[in-house]
């Protein structure tokens, strides 16, 4: 069963006086890819600033792991955002874009302050509840507020407490780490030292033999014929006579030490060090396919390679949640769609929940594991792609989720529904009989066939050729119905329509 990662309860926003989001409550698993979608000013973005910290609810809760973030400030929270525009700084490289978050915040100290913070949150939260009402004495409001100062302060001391202990344990890794790293180098060191005398003596043999050489070359004798004899014990000698391993071993030791130092000192910060930083920083332009780009101007870069730049540097601190708000937008139609499949893919791979804002109803369809559609701040409906395209709601969710015929008909018992004035066999049967419904039927779900053999005929008023079908449009008994078709047809046309039942969709009448 999935786990509940965060949930907005009873959410309301208004600006000047305007409602933007009304009486709005979701829940989001952990690892899941939701999209919120719907038409300009409908909310999306707002829902997604209050979630990211970047706006305040008027009344209502943000829970995330069982703690109200209302009042968290958005640095605090483990919340990512990657922007519309990027928001990329242009005076900084790929390398210090994406690294930019892991040298000025700690993700460690800030998950152990929500840690703590939330075993108060149930007690927090009655206090403030009881603070609200109307029914209880001065003295009593007065003991609810020092109750929470009390809260406050002891949050803060057990923070400290547990920054110690973390402190501690972390030191204590640095030090089980390196300890039998350093001692077995001091060992190695130790055994090439005691070679000394024996370097001594092979540099002695090779200065004798050197001394040979010279002296056979001086009466005549080639260097190549002098130096014969010697070649297989001047071999020898010379890979006795040099310090090379010592001083490698020595240099392993140095950076050894060195690298003790950065952890230790990463350790008492609670932060990374730069070469913890430098593998986090690879290892997330690995993910997004930029290795090799850590050095590269922003402004130099693609649409398509900012965009990835953006992302490398949301999700190199591993947050719980990333969201991103229309990010796809400043794409072109081709680069869009392969960022589409690149993003599910990644959101495979970090594990990282996905909430994502588009007005894009295929974006939302390709990408996501849950659809939620909105209006007016309000949700119109929560589903998974199939369902939210095969079995919408209501007219809205029908209209912008895809292209739909909508038809008023009744619903007449026994799985047939009557409209257009002919009597169709479907699927539904969660009506009265006799009650009046809407009729849903995707352009793609209609078969054409003999007019003389259809219960609806039409004539065609306008077609589109859309590359892999044709757009028809028929005018059927006064109305306009919207046919994708493979083959083509002509203006002026007669054509015949049918519908296999489990292709007609019922929904209820919403005046």
């Amino acid at each position: 069963m999935a786990n509940k990662l965060i949930e907005l309860k009873n959410i309301h926003k208004e600006f000047n006086g305007n409602v933007v989001i009304d009486d709005f409550s979701l829940y989001v698993n952990e690892n899941e890819f939701i999209t919120l979608v719907g038409p300009s000013g409908c909310g999306k973005t707002t829902i997604l600033r209050m979630i990211g910290g970047f706006e305040t609810p008027d009344y209502g809760q943000i829970v995330l792991d069982g703690v109200t973030i209302n009042n968290i400030p958005a640095y605090q929270r483990p919340i990512n955002t990657v922007f519309q525009r990027y928001a990329l700084f242009p005076h900084l490289n790929v390398f210090e874009n994406v690294a930019f978050g892991l040298k000025n915040f700690s993700r460690i100290l800030s998950d152990l302050k929500n840690s703590v913070a939330a075993k108060y949150e149930e007690e927090k939260t009655k206090c403030l509840k009881e603070l609200q009402s109307n029914l209880i004495s001065k003295e009593e409001k007065t003991s609810l507020k020092n109750r929470l100062k009390e809260i406050k302060n002891q949050i803060k001391q057990e923070v400290n407490v547990e920054k110690n202990k973390l402190i501690e344990r972390k030191l204590e890794e640095v030090e089980r780490k390196y300890t039998p790293l350093l001692e077995e180098l001091d060992a190695q060191i130790d055994v090439e030292w005691e070679k000394d005398e024996e370097v001594k003596e092979a540099k002695k043999r090779i200065k004798e033999i050197e001394a040979l050489i010279e002296e056979q070359v001086s009466q005549g004798v080639s260097n190549s014929k002098a130096t014969k004899p010697y070649e297989a014990e001047l071999k020898k000698l010379k890979k006795v006579a040099v310090w090379s391993e010592l001083e490698r071993l020595e240099s392993l030791k140095k950076q050894a030490l060195k690298d003790k130092a950065l952890e230790i000192k990463s350790a008492k910060s609670l932060m990374l060090n730069k070469k913890q930083i430098k593998e986090k920083v690879l290892e997330a332009l690995k993910m997004v396919k930029l290795e090799g780009y850590e050095d590269r101007r922003i402004d130099k870069m693609s649409g398509g390679q900012q965009q990835r730049v953006a992302i490398a540097r949301a999700i190199v601190n591993r947050p719980r949640i990333l969201l991103l708000d229309e990010s796809l937008s400043a794409l072109d139609l081709k680069l869009r769609q392969e960022m589409q499949y690149e993003l599910k893919e990644l959101q495979r791979k970090v594990g990282i929940t996905f909430i994502f804002v588009t007005h894009d109803q295929e974006e939302a369809l390709t990408m996501s594991d849950t659809i939620v559609v909105m209006d007016k701040g309000v949700i119109q409906q929560i589903g998974t792609p199939m369902d939210i395209y095969n079995e919408p709601k209501n007219r809205f969710v029908a209209n912008f989720i895809g292209e739909s015929n909508i038809i008023r008909g009744t619903y007449l018992g026994n799985k047939k529904v009557q409209f257009m004035n002919q009597v169709f066999d479907c699927v539904d049967e969660n009506f009265e009989v006799g009650e009046a419904c809407d009729v849903v039927i995707r352009p793609e779900d209609f078969d054409r066939l003999d007019p003389a053999k259809a219960k609806l005929v039409g004539i065609v008023t306008d077609i589109v050729f859309k590359g892999v079908h044709f757009e028809i449009c028929a005018d059927v008994c006064g109305m306009e119905f919207v046919i994708h078709d493979y083959e083509i047809a002509k203006v002026g046309d007669k054509i015949g329509l049918s519908v296999d039942p489990y292709e007609i969709h019922l929904m209820k009448v919403h005046e």
